[in-house]
């Protein structure tokens, strides 16, 4: 994949630095063992204000492992094409409204549903689980359960049911700029997954395209989805079927496409796949004036 779209997006975030943040922040943070214009010094300052201390809390307790330079300082990153920092600033101020989850989520998968459960993973009552893992080392043979990184770990998770009294599980991967090179995942982690595709799996067969990402986290993600389902009461999670999300920017056509050209045929039931624009997915919160603020954000930062 080439990086035009990145490169775009990057010369916007940078736009929206000076235009917005400049002389309130600091950017020219490091980045890669230098200093960038596209990079804030604090990242803190690259979450949506209302959200911010909410959201280190958030991560602190649920031992998250932020993306990026500052990982080891457990604090986010402040590059400003982060897709973490996109998810986060998208969904974080909604975790605690219900109602405004069923309706994007009713949105983006056509399911009719009768409501959201607490996140099994949250203590506070969330209805969205950022990062999210369920014991990978059982369910997928994986080393880590660490929600964030080196194992299979879900964007965004949401827990519903369904009109019909059917739970489902609905797993978020977000992408914002992501471009991929074709690389491959080492052998000792590969292996463990052809042997989890069995008949009941909406993975028709195993597949090379699954070796590199971005279909190797979507293989994984419906793996685990799967295996959760299977446990039938795990977590608390009592899940009869799952619906997969995936939020790319309608302008990022060459990832868009190839999800739809290369991933979505490898699937028996493409119905339970569904790829949304981010803000097409937040549209049911237009006229809404508890998200006038976030959504005049987004939409100045990055959908204008």
């Amino acid at each position: 994949m080439n990086r035009k779209y990145y490169n775009q997006q990057k010369t916007k975030q940078v736009d929206y630095y000076n235009n917005n943040l400049k002389g309130k922040v600091e950017n020219k943070g490091v980045f890669r063992g230098f200093p960038r214009e596209f990079v804030l010094q604090n990242g803190k300052d690259n979450l949506l204000g209302k959200i911010q201390d909410d959201c280190l809390k958030y991560f602190e307790q649920g031992k998250i492992v932020w993306w990026g330079e500052n990982k080891s300082k457990r604090i986010p990153t402040g590059h400003l094409v982060s897709s973490q920092i996109h998810c986060l600033n998208h969904l974080f101020a909604l975790r605690k409204d219900d109602v405004a989850i069923k309706a994007i989520i009713e949105n983006a998968t056509g399911l009719k549903i009768k409501k959201v459960y607490p996140s099994p993973l949250e203590k506070d009552g969330g209805y969205i689980s950022f990062e999210f893992v369920c014991k990978n080392k059982t369910l997928l043979h994986e080393n880590y359960e660490t929600r964030g990184a080196n194992c299979t770990s879900v964007d965004a998770l949401v827990y519903v049911q369904t009109i019909d009294n059917k739970n489902i599980l609905i797993p978020i991967e977000w992408k914002y700029t992501e471009t991929y090179q074709g690389k491959e995942a080492k052998k000792e982690s590969l292996d463990r997954y052809p042997k989890l595709i069995d008949s009941a799996s909406n993975l028709k067969k195993w597949d090379d395209l699954y070796k590199a990402d971005p279909y190797y986290e979507l293989m994984r993600q419906t793996l685990l989805m799967e295996q959760i389902i299977k446990q039938k009461d795990i977590n608390g999670i009592k899940a009869v079927d799952f619906h997969h999300i995936m939020v790319v920017p309608d302008a990022h056509t060459e990832l868009k496409n190839a999800i739809e050209e290369k991933y979505i045929p490898t699937l028996k039931d493409k119905s339970k796949f569904h790829i949304i624009d981010p803000q097409a997915l937040l549209s049911p919160l237009k006229g809404n004036d508890k998200y006038k603020e976030l959504l005049t954000y987004l939409e100045t930062r990055y959908w204008k």
